[in-house]
């Protein structure tokens, strides 16, 4: 019999996998999606903090990093900070690669809301956020450690 949650993670494999699917037929995994995603909105980054965003293993990143490096998308700037780290930012390249797939993909969500209802949405977010405070205060606990969940 499934549980409550057992449904929560069926529904969260499906949205991922809608997004898969949809980057997919643009040419591009759901991870390389991520990653170019989160420069193109947040702008330059480091691989951890894109790998702890994602939930993206350190190999993966490094991996996802040469794929994107080798069509042209990536460049590497040396941390002003910490010498020894790089940043990564867009091409001129990868922004014009990027840019039209979160502009439409930012367009279908927002269509997606304004039809399911923006009320009802924040509802359900809150909703949600509060559900993963108490689950990972639950985890936590068991662990000895308590930290919110915070995406």
């Amino acid at each position: 019999m499934l549980t409550q949650f057992d449904k929560l993670s069926d529904l969260s494999a499906k949205l991922s996998s809608l997004y898969a699917n949809w980057a997919k037929q643009r040419g591009i995994t759901l991870n390389e999606l991520h990653f170019l995603y989160h420069i193109g909105r947040n702008g330059t980054s480091s691989p951890t903090a894109i790998g702890e965003r994602w939930s993206l293993p350190k190999q993966t990143v490094t991996s996802i990093c040469k794929q994107l490096d080798s069509k042209g998308y990536l460049q590497f700037i040396t941390d002003e900070k910490d010498k020894r780290s790089k940043q990564i930012g867009l091409t001129e390249q990868g922004k014009m690669f990027i840019e039209p797939i979160i502009s439409e993909i930012t367009q279908i969500e927002w269509q997606t809301e304004q039809q399911y209802s923006p009320e009802k949405l924040t509802a359900l977010l809150t909703e949600v956020e509060q559900l993963l405070n108490i689950f990972s205060h639950q985890l936590n606990q068991k662990r000895g450690d308590d930290n919110e969940y915070s995406n």
